[in-house]
């Protein structure tokens, strides 16, 4: 049996214990309100307009950056977009191919060769990002970017077998498009107390202002578009 001065002592220890207890909790629950610097990877996919859709279908994209944030939530950024895909509308090639489709390889025999989307952004900007609530660093971010649009078709020759593909050939055929471009992104980003669950999920919008670099198209015989829009 607990005698009373025992008692005493226990329950004192315990009322000591509590804020200490309740402090440590609010300090974890407490969100992170300082300046952080973070890089950035990410994965998603393109619905593309303009020219661009006159080209190629909608495309996969890799994104990787860095971020940096500040006490009053001002952000600056650096992006970077590759962009891939496998639908070409446009066929570059048809001057190399038979009555019945195909293209022959230096051999005689038929050439395995497959048309991709390449494409690449690279840009600087700033925004901000709106918390949800002074609890929470949390909340909306809103960033407007400006850099340089590339894209451009690229030949997969399994064998090799293709004489104008080879030997920087391909350029005239490639289609390579560059430009001035402006990026608009709006996301939710979440940086949770402990800093160690954050991600983002958004939407980003890209005006390129570009033109074609090579000077002419082989398989046309013409000079190159020199302006458009994707």
């Amino acid at each position: 049996m607990i005698s009373k001065r025992r008692l005493s002592f226990i329950i004192l220890a315990i009322w000591g214990l509590c804020p200490l207890y309740m402090s440590g909790q609010n300090e974890d629950d407490k969100p992170f309100d300082g300046s952080l610097t973070a890089f950035i990877i990410g994965y998603g996919g393109d619905l593309v307009a303009g020219d661009l859709k006159e080209r190629f279908g909608n495309n996969l994209k890799f994104t990787a950056g860095g971020e940096h944030i500040t006490r009053s939530n001002w952000v600056y950024n650096l992006d970077f977009v590759f962009m891939f895909g496998d639908r070409i509308k446009e066929d570059v090639l048809a001057p190399l191919r038979t009555t019945e489709g195909y293209i022959l390889g230096d051999d005689g025999s038929y050439a395995d060769i497959f048309l991709r989307q390449r494409g690449l952004y690279l840009g600087l900007g700033a925004g901000k990002l709106f918390q949800f609530s002074d609890r929470n660093r949390s909340g909306i971010k809103t960033l407007l970017h400006a850099g340089v649009l590339q894209h451009n078709i690229r030949f997969v020759d399994e064998r090799n077998s293709v004489a104008q593909l080879r030997s920087e050939g391909y350029k005239g055929y490639d289609r390579l498009a560059r430009g001035f471009a402006l990026k608009e992104s709006i996301s939710y980003k979440h940086l949770s107390a402990n800093r160690r669950l954050n991600y983002e999920i958004g939407l980003d919008f890209i005006q390129g202002f570009t033109s074609e670099v090579r000077a002419i198209n082989f398989d046309t015989g013409l000079p190159v578009r020199k302006t458009g829009w994707t």
